[in-house]
């Protein structure tokens, strides 16, 4: 590193926050490729020529840099491009992934074309560049890589596709980064800048009437430039020590992004009863934690004899009529299926099941042919799905023995693109058809299962809470979406899950956890809290200063803690 000149990689680095950072980076003396097709905002078209460039600034200020055309989305492209760069300069030290489009995708809203542009360049492209990084980095034994990420992927906010894209991400650092290989960091930004991105996501809010800015205003954020130093900072030869965090940078102020963490878990296995166990456990201890984002635990017990058969005489309370009396389930995994038609048949829920279904139009078609089997649909359980919509990750390219775990972790999200947008495919059918003049003024509810017991599953179902928060604001309360993290093999957890969708759908007072992020595991239900601030740093900015790393660290907790670079 001492003896030649270090390179980086800014994709998106024509413009705003990505151009910010690569004149940083020009400025501390590295040699920098811009990397960006130059695109409209929405990747639609090509911009004209500008008279000048990232990488001309650069140079003109004395700087070294070049400029590529190559898009984030063509993935041999990238490889080939990273593999000439560590040829030609002696390795590649530093990839900052800024690249991204904005289209209007929204809870049930948008176009598939959109849906897929947005996953494409955002989740895909930097899994593209995750996999042409990592090999040069981890045969050289040292690399920084700091993808992007963005509130909108951790804070209750209806993007669509954008939102699924940023939390997967989001997910995908908080595990990648702990497997990094040796000599090698990971960490995600969550900027927020100035930037047209931010003018275009604003102005469509104010144009429909939405509060999706969060509160926002464009006059209060910094400038893209004033993000430069920090994420300069992320790809520093110091940084050793941050490993798999997501850092929110404002340009005057930083924070650590907590990943969500265990809340409450109640024990599922050798129950009598896990209908009464959940009818006590999920409107008491699981309501107050959704709402607070804390435990209502830590003093006296707050269940009796839940887990045992009721005693004589013993009234169990009747939560009251079901709110759902239809439901169609779509999945291809027949014992969990079997399980959840015995659950909700139990409670004079009738069901319908159909196999999974690719497109918007072929959810739309397959939720209406049930509605001519069943009359009015009230609810949609789409289950862990399978090679039926192309590469989910327990089922599709597993590392071959002996590969490292970060290895693992990138095969493991193969097809995570095709997996969102499958079940965005369920949430638009149920949005549409509850807006059908036909339908009654029940609320329909949505359950999504995911498969979790990869990375890459993980990562999905955190897209598919990310999805659920927002429901019932987005659609008026006319949609109550539920999702859960299935963490174990299928024979582990279906009577479980199928006890959950039950409750979800046969309890009336569920909706109070539409939107958790709930959790199976192998013997225990849990509820997780949402990504948020665990803590934060204000020093004015742009200019880090001396102190920030040192605060950095006691908030992250990683003080005197041992070098997670040797020995891995």
């Amino acid at each position: 590193m001492s003896s030649r000149t270090r390179v980086a990689v800014v994709t998106g680095g024509g413009g705003g926050i990505g151009a910010g950072v690569a004149h940083e980076l020009g400025r501390q003396g590295w040699f920098v490729v811009t990397v960006d097709p130059l695109v409209t905002l929405d990747g639609s078209a090509s911009l004209p020529e500008a008279d000048e460039t990232t990488a001309g600034r650069i140079v003109a200020a004395g700087g070294t840099a070049r400029a590529s055309a190559v898009s984030v989305t063509d993935s041999e492209a990238v490889r080939t491009l990273f593999q000439e760069l560590a040829d030609e300069h002696g390795g590649l030290d530093a990839v900052v992934n800024v690249a991204g489009i904005t289209r209007q995708t929204y809870f049930g809203k948008g176009t598939e074309e959109d849906w897929l542009a947005v996953l494409a360049v955002h989740l895909e492209g930097y899994l593209n560049v995750l996999g042409a990084a990592l090999p040069l980095m981890a045969d050289a034994g040292y690399g920084r890589v700091v993808g992007v990420t963005s509130g909108s992927g951790w804070r209750a906010a209806d993007a669509g596709a954008y939102s699924c894209a940023k939390r997967a991400i989001a997910a995908l650092t908080w595990q990648l980064g702990r497997h990094a290989p040796r000599g090698v960091c990971v960490n995600a930004m969550s900027p927020i800048a100035a930037t047209r991105m931010l003018a275009s996501a604003l102005e469509r809010a104010r144009k429909a009437g939405r509060s999706g800015g969060g509160g926002i205003s464009f006059l209060s954020v910094a400038e893209p430039e004033a993000l430069g130093p920090f994420g300069a900072y992320l790809v520093g030869e110091d940084i050793e020590w941050c490993r798999g965090q997501v850092l929110f940078a404002g340009g005057p102020e930083v924070a650590v992004i907590d990943p969500p963490r265990l809340l409450e878990v109640v024990r599922t296995d050798d129950v009598e009863s896990l209908d009464r166990v959940f009818a006590e456990v999920i409107p008491t201890a699981f309501a107050s934690a959704e709402s607070r984002q804390v435990s209502s635990g830590g003093s006296n017990p707050r269940f009796g004899s839940i887990f045992a058969a009721p005693e004589a005489g013993e009234v169990v309370p009747d939560p009251g009529p079901a709110p759902v009396r239809s439901c169609l389930l779509v999945s291809d995994r027949p014992m969990l299926v079997a399980s959840l038609v015995a659950a909700l048949e139990a409670r004079s829920i009738r069901c319908h099941h159909v196999e999974p279904v690719r497109g918007f139009a072929e959810a739309a078609r397959a939720l209406q042919a049930a509605v001519a089997v069943l009359g009015p649909v009230d609810a949609v359980v789409v289950a862990p799905v399978g090679d039926a919509l192309g590469g989910d990750a327990s089922a599709g390219a597993v590392s071959p023995n002996g590969a490292a775990a970060w290895e693992r972790v990138l095969d493991e999200h193969a097809g995570i693109v095709g997996q969102i947008h499958a079940d965005a495919c369920w949430a638009r059918a149920v949005a549409d058809y509850t807006v059908d003049a036909a339908r009654t003024d029940r609320p329909a509810r949505l359950v999504t299962l995911t498969d979790a017991a990869t990375s890459g599953g993980r990562s999905r179902a955190q897209a598919a809470c990310q999805h659920a928060r927002v429901s019932m604001a987005a659609t008026e309360g006319r949609v109550i979406a539920f999702a859960a993290a299935l963490e174990a093999p299928e024979e582990a957890v279906h009577r479980p899950a199928a006890a959950l969708v039950a409750h979800l759908l046969g309890h009336p007072a569920a909706a109070e956890i539409a939107g958790a992020e709930l959790v199976v595991g192998d013997g225990w239900l849990g509820l997780r809290s949402h990504p948020r601030p665990a803590g934060s740093i204000t020093f004015g900015g742009p200019a880090v200063p001396g102190w920030l790393d040192g605060t950095l660290r006691q908030i992250v907790g990683t003080i005197g803690q041992p070098d997670l670079g040797v020995g891995r």
